[in-house]
């Protein structure tokens, strides 16, 4: 009776994030398909294919829009088919879940402009410095970080007509990307679902401590693997302040729980390949760290 029990909150905890993520991923699923099908190359070569100044445009493009870390896979693939660059679409995705019209007023008006104002700061800082990072490894040819079907030439500039893919409706291109990243979004809201029955929130506040060099690593740890959706995880950092957690790990953790989540991680590995992933993840947990020891130190 137990085993049933559990099963059933995880089944019930399954079809209630994935019905509330869907129509993220639907739209961002058509917004993937009609960058795909309308963006023309000459914008994408011109706004998001050259240097540094990609990378802050597809950060300022990813804050901008609403939606949810689901949301951005479709849209990143996307990019990816327009042939952007590695890091500008790694970029893309880092600050996308980070910040949005939505989470940063709520974020305002839940915890204030001291946590606002650090939020905006460190995510367009470090998405840039991902995919500034990402760019140059791509340059260098560095293993796993070289696209198999790049169009642009060694010089970076666009491929020859030869290499142009031609051009194909939105509906197929809709379904082609449902049919791509579906499995992995599926698979994902399982697996997030297993954690977040299996794993209790009370055990969050109990387990990370107050403000020691241990309260970071814990908030990052126990932040990063846990499926929270965007939003969500505003009033679970009030509900930790409140119980007592210092403001340094709370920031550790209000950025680390909702960049890495295992559905985008999974999706994102079919984008930009399992290293960069990897290494995703690694700087992600660092730049959470990173982050709430900085926001301690001057907030």
């Amino acid at each position: 009776m137990f085993f049933v029990n559990i099963g059933y909150k995880i089944l019930k905890e399954f079809f209630s994030l994935t019905f509330s993520v869907m129509p993220y991923f639907i739209l961002g699923t058509a917004f993937g398909a009609l960058l795909k099908t309308r963006l023309k190359p000459d914008f994408v070569i011109k706004y998001l294919n050259r240097g540094a100044s990609s990378v802050i445009n597809a950060s300022i493009l990813g804050a901008i829009l609403p939606g949810c870390a689901c949301a951005t896979m479709p849209m990143a693939e996307g990019l990816k088919e327009k042939k952007a660059r590695l890091g500008t679409i790694a970029s893309f995705i880092m600050i996308s879940p980070l910040l949005s019209p939505q989470t940063v007023i709520l974020t305002y008006a839940l915890l204030g402009w001291k946590f606002t104002i650090a939020r905006v700061i460190f995510s367009l800082s470090g998405a840039v410095i991902l995919g500034i990072t990402f760019n140059y490894f791509e340059k260098l040819k560095v293993r796993g970080f070289v696209s198999s079907d790049a169009s642009l030439d060694a010089e970076g500039g666009p491929c020859p007509p030869a290499c142009k893919v031609e051009k194909i409706g939105f509906w197929k291109v809709f379904i082609g990307i449902i049919k791509d990243l579906g499995k992995y979004f599926i698979l994902g809201m399982f697996i997030a679902s297993l954690l977040t029955v299996l794993v209790p929130k009370e055990a969050i506040p109990k387990y990370i401590g107050s403000s020691g060099v241990f309260a970071y690593l814990a908030a990052a740890l126990v932040g990063i693997p846990i499926y929270i959706c965007e939003g969500e995880e505003i009033p679970i950092t009030l509900a930790l302040l409140k119980l007592g957690l210092g403001k340094g790990p709370v920031f550790t953790f209000l950025l680390g729980a909702v960049g890495t989540c295992i559905p985008t991680m999974l999706m994102a590995q079919k984008i930009i390949g399992k290293k960069p992933v990897l290494i995703y993840i690694i700087y992600w947990f660092l730049f959470a760290i990173s982050s709430g020891l900085l926001f301690s130190s001057f907030f």
